[in-house]
């Protein structure tokens, strides 16, 4: 054989070989890509141009029991551009395509596009031409670890969280008309919380900044219902170009379709609510007092119909917060109630068989009475009267005298049994228990103050619940303040659960008993109630004043004034209880002066928007003539 020919075969052989092992290493190459990492290698790519973004859905709407918006949201637009898309990157892809003498000129073309940028962005936004013009530099510089300087593309700046959509249609329509394209600008809408109401209501509602940027929840309901309120997001995976936005004609999947939080509805009558806001606004600037507490229940259903204080706060300017202006004081607020706490010495004490209404209580010539090593006054010697006329003069020799006679233990049992120090169970947070007197009582003292108010300290909603528990003829209802929600996936109503009410007087005729003891609290003859007094109505209350104790002392200058009642007496519809603090002595400052009227106002209103039938028609129409 041919040397020469044998090594081209040789050749040709070797050379089939390497294209054969070759061929079989791309093969095995593209086996592997295609089927073995297929999975993993479409996922890193899809990766580097796709992302998944969250859209949020409504936060929960909060109403009251008739259906008016109380909370609701307001959807804006949340604006934010990428500074080098905008202006740097649309000439780079121009760039191939221009002369040589525009192509010097780009950098002027670049600074040119940046100042219309800047000017559209200042005259529908919030900055001024300078700022949007520095903020938009396509370049920014970062620190490496050894403390030197680079440059990086300027890829996100913030244009506005939360703007609205008109401004949004007018800057975009400004952008169109200088023909300036919004490559580099990203719209999402999305919803904030809006608060229709302003002051209404706020220390019940509490706050929530709910954005893009932010997801908090600020007392009141807004936290306590948080996860009943919170909107499931929406999650949709999207195309995005070389700038990390969005491509309009980009392909897009929804995986999650999320859904809006609960509706919730409260027991609130927006209606009477106004009008408590507008009586409580009325003696705060008659009186300058520090803080007023007051709350309407209607007593048979436990159902709280309006509650309000001073100082409160605006929903919609954080700014008008002062201090101790945010908590809800109506639960978290507790003090020494004073005399509006003796029908309860006085129920418990009828319930018993301790004393009946003809009883005769010696309350004494003077108006001192000295007892355990301690004096307690009344405005004058009252001399012996029934257990009506020791509530109608507000007694306090008398009502301890009662106390005397029920001992410590019925004492204890009776603030235990209206549930003073315990929680009303109100989504309210935080809440006080109050404070009781430690039992076995420590001295011979402590019942006769327990029994007038002055040993116990005890919130807003507690003394509602008790006065609700003497309305309702001796059964106490649960507080509620929420009714039902609407679900927000499923739309589905459910109420919100309420307890039976619970039997604390056990006499049947305690109810009557007690109810025309109180009725002769607002008498217009001899009534130190009497300025609580409705025409057409019978009201059942009693007043209260008590000192208050200022750095750990009964101040002789500052006084709380109280009112506390039920109407129509014979046939409670609705129980009121109103606190006014911070009295000065000089002024007017006990509670049928000042706390008296501010039920009497607020309930003749109440009273007649919810049409309940009067006592005494006629003497109702007579009013209704001359106010005519």
């Amino acid at each position: 054989m041919n040397p020469a020919l044998s090594r081209s075969k040789w050749r040709i052989i070797s050379l089939a070989f390497f294209c054969l092992l070759l061929t079989a290493a791309l093969c095995y190459r593209f086996y592997v890509v295609q089927i073995v990492r297929h999975e993993e290698l479409l996922a890193k790519a899809q990766k580097s141009y796709t992302t998944n973004r969250e859209e949020i859905r409504q936060r929960g709407k909060i109403f009251d029991r008739d259906g008016n918006l109380l909370v609701g949201n307001m959807p804006k637009v949340y604006v934010i551009c990428s500074p080098y898309s905008v202006v740097y990157e649309p000439f780079i892809r121009l760039e191939k395509s221009l002369r040589p003498g525009d192509r010097e000129r780009m950098p002027q073309l670049q600074d040119a596009r940046r100042r219309k940028v800047a000017a559209l962005l200042a005259e529908h936004f919030g900055k001024s031409e300078a700022e949007y013009y520095e903020e938009l530099s396509p370049w920014r510089e970062v620190k490496n670890p050894d403390g030197s300087v680079k440059k990086v593309k300027n890829q996100h700046l913030l244009i506005d969280k939360a703007a609205d959509g008109e401004r949004v249609m007018k800057f975009k329509e400004g952008m169109k008309e200088k023909d300036l394209h919004l490559g580099g600008f990203r719209f999402e809408n999305i919803y904030v919380r809006h608060y229709p109401k302003g002051r209404m209501l706020a220390n019940v509602i509490g706050y929530a900044n709910i954005g893009k940027e932010s997801n908090t929840e600020l007392g009141g309901l807004e936290a306590y219902l948080g996860e009943f309120l919170r909107s499931k997001v929406r999650s949709r995976t999207l195309q995005l170009g070389r700038d990390g936005f969005e491509l309009p004609y980009g392909e897009s999947s929804v995986s999650d379709a999320g859904f809006d939080g609960d509706d919730i509805y409260l027991t609130i009558s927006e209606p009477v609510q106004a009008i408590l806001e507008e009586e409580l606004d009325r003696v705060e600037a008659e009186t300058g007092a520090k803080q007023i507490y007051a709350v309407i229940v209607e007593p048979r259903t436990g159902n709280i119909l309006a509650m309000s204080q001073r100082p409160n706060f605006d929903l919609r300017d954080l700014k008008s917060v002062a201090g101790g202006s945010f908590a809800n004081a109506l639960a978290g607020n507790a003090y020494e109630p004073g005399s509006v706490m003796k029908p309860f010495t006085v129920a418990k004490a009828l319930d018993e068989g301790v004393i009946t209404p003809s009883s005769i209580i010696d309350c004494g010539k003077y108006s001192q009475w000295r007892y355990g090593g301690h004096t307690l006054t009344d405005p004058r010697g009252y001399g012996e009267m029934t257990p009506g006329g020791v509530l109608q003069k507000s007694s306090n020799i008398g009502t301890a005298k009662i106390a005397l006679m029920m001992g410590d233990a019925m004492i204890w049992e009776m603030l235990n049994d209206f549930k003073f120090g315990q929680k009303t169970g109100l989504p309210f947070r935080p809440e006080s228990r109050g404070r009781l007197p430690r039992y076995p009582f420590r001295d011979m003292v402590t019942v006769t103050r327990a029994a007038i108010g002055y040993a116990e300290q005890v919130t807003p909603l507690q003394l509602a619940r008790g006065y609700c528990t003497i309305a309702n003829k001796g059964m106490m209802p649960e507080l509620r303040l929420l009714d039902r929600r609407r679900d927000g996936k499923s739309g589905k109503i459910e109420k919100f659960p309420a307890k039976a009410p619970e039997k604390i007087l056990s006499r049947p005729e305690t109810f009557a008993e007690l109810t025309e003891m109180l009725i002769s609290v607002t008498a217009p003859q001899g009534g130190i109630g009497k300025r609580a007094r409705i025409p057409g109505y019978e009201v059942a209350g009693k007043t209260g004043t008590s000192q208050m104790v200022i750095n750990g002392a009964y101040s002789k200058d500052w006084y709380r004034a109280s009112f506390c009642g039920f109407v129509p007496a014979r046939h409670p519809e609705l129980v009121m209880a109103v606190t006014v603090e911070g009295l000065p002595r000089h002024r007017e400052h006990g509670g049928g002066n000042v706390a008296a009227p501010v039920f009497q106002r607020t309930m003749s209103r109440v009273l007649r928007l919810l049409n309940v039938q009067p006592d005494y028609p006629d003497e109702l129409k007579k009013v209704s003539l001359t106010e005519r």
